[in-house]
C-alpha cells in the first residue's frame, strides 16, 4: 500500500532562531521532558542508578495529565496466573487488534512491583474495613483489579507521592514553567543522526540544555480540541517537536474520547470516573431511558469507545447535547468513595440524590504517538519516549481502563534503569544554530486566541468520534490555510510556538485518520464502519518525509 497522504509543504526544522555560541549551555546525562508519571517514574531510577537528571515540565509539577487521571490503576496483585492472564486478556480484547503482546504482557506482569515501588514512596491506596487494599472493577474489566486513592483522586496521590520521592534524589533537579521548544539533533539527514539535547526557555531566558539521553515524556494532546478532560499544558508539544526532528511517530489517528465528561454550563469538562458505573451509576436520555440497552449488552460497562460511539449515536437520535448518569439510586456508602465527584456536583448545585448530572464524550488520551520499543527507544539516536506521549503497542486501538497509570510507572521504571546502566556520552563541542527564513516572516497581526479556538472547534467536527473522509478532507484544507499563515509570522513565544505545534500535530492525525480506512477501536469511520481483515496488526505510521504511511508487515 502507498502513502495516502501528504505532510504540511515548508516546514521548518526548528520553531524559532538560536545559535549555541550565544546562549548558554547546560549539559547532564538524562534530560527528561515532562513531569508525569512515567517522566518522574524514569527520573527517579535514572537518578537512582548513578546518572545526572535535569527534568523539565511546562506548567507546574501538579499540571500533568497524571494528576487529573479520577479513574485508578489496573493490576494483578496475586500470584495466580489465571488472574494475571486474564489482565492480558482484556488489555488484548480492548485493543482491537493492535495490541503488541509482548508489550502488553510485560506491563501487566511487572504490576505488584509497580505497586510496591508507588508504595515505598508513600502512595496511599484505599483501603476497606479490614485494612485491606480496596479493588474495584471498570468497565471493559472481567474482574476486580483497580486500585484507587482518595475515591477519584488517584492521580493526584500518586503524582504527590512521586514528586515527593524526585525531590528526594540529589542527582535529580526537577525545573518547572519550562517551556521546550524543540530537540537539537546532529547528523541530520544520515545515518548517524542523533539527538543531543533541547532548546529550552524559561520566562524570557532562553538556553540550550545538551544531555547523553533525551526522553520524552510530556504526555498527551486533548487541548488540541474544544473541550477535553486534559489540563492546559496538553497542546502535544512533545509530538510535534518530534516530527521536525524526523523522529516516527504512530497511530495517531487513535484518540480515546472518554464517554462521560460532566457537561455543566459555566464548569469545566471534568472527567467523571468509570469507576461510577462500575458501583452502579447508569446512562438515561433526557426521556430517562437507560439506552445503552439498545447498543451493548455490557451496557454501560462496555468499553470507552464502544460507550463513547453509542452516547455521541443516542445524542444524534434524540437531537440533544448531553445524555445523563444517574446516581440517585448509590448509596451515600458507595458514593462517598467518589468526593471530587460529590464536590463538583455541589459546586454547580446539582443534588445527585435526586437529579441526574449531564455528561458526553470527550477527548481524554491519546492513543498513538512516538513509535517505541519497551525500553522506550525510538527511531532517533539517543532519544526515547515513555508514557502517553510513546506508542508503545499496549493500548492497541482502544486504551483498557487504569491502564495508562501503570504503563507509566512500569515501563518508566524500566527505561530509567536502562539508562541508569547505559555508558552513555555527553555531547562535547556542539555548534548548533538556526536562522531559518525568519527576515522573510513579518509580525503579521494575527489573534493566535482567535486562531487557536478556530482550529480546536474544527478539530472537534472533523476528528471527533464519528469521521468520514469528507469531514477530514475539508479539516485538512482548513489546517493547510492556518498553516500557511502562520508560516508568515514571527513566531516569539510560548503561545506562538504551541499553537504551531497543535496546527502540524493536528494535520498529521487529520493525514493518519484519512489514510485509515476502516474503522477500528477508538478511530470509528462512518464511511468504513466496519474492520477490514488486511488491516488486523497493520499500523499507520507517519514522518515529515512521507506523510502517513501503513507500516510493513
Amino acid at each position: 500500500m502507498q502513502p495516502q497522504t501528504q505532510p504540511l509543504a515548508a516546514l521548518p526544522r526548528y520553531l524559532t532562531a538560536f545559535d549555541s555560541r550565544t546562549l548558554p549551555v547546560e549539559e547532564t546525562d538524562v534530560l527528561i521532558i515532562g513531569g508525569g508519571v512515567a517522566g518522574l517514574s524514569t527520573a527517579i531510577e535514572a537518578a537512582r542508578g548513578g546518572k545526572r537528571v535535569v527534568l523539565l515540565c511546562k506548567g507546574d509539577l501538579t499540571e500533568s495529565n497524571t494528576h487529573y487521571a479520577q479513574g485508578g490503576i489496573a493490576a494483578t496483585l496475586t500470584d495466580d496466573r489465571d488472574a494475571i492472564e486474564e489482565h492480558y486478556r482484556d488489555t488484548i480484547a480492548a485493543g482491537d487488534g493492535l495490541c503488541d503482546e509482548a508489550v502488553v504482557r510485560a506491563v501487566v506482569e511487572g504490576a505488584p512491583e509497580a505497586i510496591r515501588f508507588l508504595q515505598q514512596g508513600s502512595c496511599a491506596f484505599d483501603r476497606n474495613e479490614e485494612g485491606e487494599l480496596d479493588i474495584a472493577r471498570e468497565g471493559a474489566h472481567s474482574r476486580a483489579r483497580v486500585l484507587h486513592a482518595g475515591g477519584d483522586a488517584t492521580g493526584r496521590e500518586i503524582a504527590r507521592a512521586l514528586v515527593g520521592t524526585a525531590r528526594k534524589e540529589r542527582r535529580l533537579r526537577c525545573e518547572e514553567r519550562s517551556f521546550v521548544i524543540d530537540l537539537l539533533t546532529v547528523g541530520d539527514g544520515t545515518a548517524d543522526q542523533r539527538c543531543v539535547g533541547a532548546l529550552v526557555v524559561n520566562g524570557r531566558d532562553m538556553r540550550l540544555v545538551l544531555a547523553g539521553a533525551v526522553v520524552l515524556a510530556t504526555g498527551g494532546i486533548g487541548r488540541l480540541y474544544r473541550e477535553s478532560s486534559n489540563p492546559k499544558v496538553a497542546t502535544g508539544d512533545g509530538h510535534a517537536m518530534a516530527l521536525r526532528a524526523g523522529v516516527v511517530l504512530r497511530d495517531l489517528e487513535l484518540v480515546q474520547f472518554h464517554p462521560t465528561l460532566a457537561y455543566v454550563a459555566g464548569a469545566p469538562r471534568v472527567l467523571i470516573t468509570e469507576a461510577l458505573r462500575g458501583a452502579g451509576a447508569v446512562l438515561r436520555n433526557s426521556a430517562g431511558e437507560r439506552f445503552m440497552t439498545r447498543y451493548d449488552e455490557r451496557l454501560e460497562l462496555a468499553p470507552r469507545d464502544v460507550l463513547a460511539r453509542s452516547i455521541t449515536q443516542e445524542l444524534e437520535r434524540v437531537r440533544e447535547a448531553a445524555v445523563f448518569l444517574d446516581v440517585t439510586h448509590l448509596s451515600k456508602e458507595k458514593l462517598a468513595h467518589f468526593p471530587g465527584f460529590a464536590a463538583l456536583c455541589n459546586d454547580y448545585d446539582i443534588d445527585i440524590s435526586r437529579s441526574w448530572v449531564p455528561v458526553r464524550p470527550g477527548p481524554h488520551y491519546m492513543i498513538g504517538g512516538i513509535k517505541s520499543d519497551t525500553e522506550g527507544r525510538t527511531s532517533l539516536r539517543d532519544f526515547y519516549a515513555v508514557g502517553e506521549a510513546a506508542s508503545s503497542g499496549l493500548h492497541g486501538a482502544n486504551r483498557l481502563a487504569s491502564n495508562s497509570l501503570l504503563e507509566g510507572v512500569v515501563l518508566g521504571r524500566k527505561l530509567g534503569r536502562a539508562l541508569a546502566g547505559a555508558k552513555l556520552e555527553r555531547p562535547r563541542d556542539i555548534e548548533l544554530s538556526h536562522n531559518g527564513d525568519e527576515s522573510l516572516r513579518k509580525a503579521v497581526g494575527v489573534d493566535f486566541y482567535d486562531l487557536r479556538n478556530a482550529f480546536r472547534s474544527a478539530m472537534w467536527r472533523g476528528l471527533g468520534v464519528a469521521r468520514n473522509a469528507s469531514g477530514v478532507t475539508y479539516l485538512l484544507k482548513r489546517i493547510e490555510g492556518w498553516h500557511k499563515l502562520i508560516m508568515k509570522t514571527r513566531l516569539s513565544d510560548q503561545r506562538a510556538w504551541a499553537l504551531a505545534n497543535m496546527v502540524e500535530l493536528g494535520h498529521a492525525m487529520a493525514c493518519s485518520a484519512l489514510a485509515r480506512d476502516e474503522s477500528r477501536g477508538a478511530h470509528y469511520r462512518t464511511d468504513f464502519p466496519h474492520h477490514r481483515s488486511e488491516y488486523a496488526h497493520r499500523h499507520i505510521e507517519y514522518t515529515r518525509e512521507h506523510g502517513a504511511r501503513w507500516d510493513q508487515p
